[in-house]
């Protein structure tokens, strides 16, 4: 049994690896954060590449501070906003 439940989590590592998400570059912050501000928003708690096997997938940022309250956003490659979500 314990066999077995070893090599599951074996079998999880490299697929949770796959998903890690790292900080963006110097550039990259500065580009997401013009993106926010063009849209009255500053001040994210956290900014994050999304990348799937290494391959970037997009930016993450959350608790960026706007005019109505405090949101989380999702950018493409292109720092296009794809989502907005407003916290509670």
């Amino acid at each position: 049994m314990r066999l077995v439940i070893l090599s599951v989590a074996a079998l999880m590592l490299p697929a949770t690896a796959s998903l890690a998400d790292a900080p963006p570059s110097a550039q990259e912050r500065a580009q997401v954060m013009a993106a926010l501000s063009a849209v009255g928003c500053s001040d994210p708690r956290e900014i994050e590449r999304e990348e799937d096997d290494g391959v970037l997938e997009g930016y993450e940022v959350e608790d960026a501070k706007c005019a109505d309250g405090v949101y989380d956003f999702e950018l493409d490659t292109q720092f296009n906003i794809t989502d907005r979500d407003k916290d509670d």
